[in-house]
């Protein structure tokens, strides 16, 4: 007969911490060398942040509030000119070549 232990998920995400961190590492590098090697200027940069429990976050991060249209791009607008993203969070993933 099976046992079902009372608390099992913090006891998994405990041992798989480690893992997920190292993981969110790798493509964080990843990530940062995309944006490198295209960002000619601006302050925008890609940071790992540990959630609670086994969580791990990659994020690209601009100080100006432009990271959603440094990722995917924008069209023209009145001030803006129309660009290509960079797709460096999907290049570090595997969804898209970099």
């Amino acid at each position: 007969m099976a046992t079902v232990y009372r608390n099992i998920e913090r006891i998994a995400a405990r041992q798989a911490h480690p893992g997920t961190i190292a993981h969110a590492e790798r493509l964080e590098a990843i990530a940062s060398q995309v944006l490198a090697a295209r960002r000619e200027e601006g302050n925008s940069y890609v940071e790992t942040t540990r959630g609670r429990r086994a969580d791990a976050f990659v994020e690209l991060v601009d100080p100006g509030g432009n990271a959603l249209a440094i990722e995917f791009g924008r069209s023209a607008r009145a001030e803006h000119g129309a660009t290509q993203g960079v797709y460096a969070l999907h290049a570090a993933m595997g969804a898209r070549g970099g």
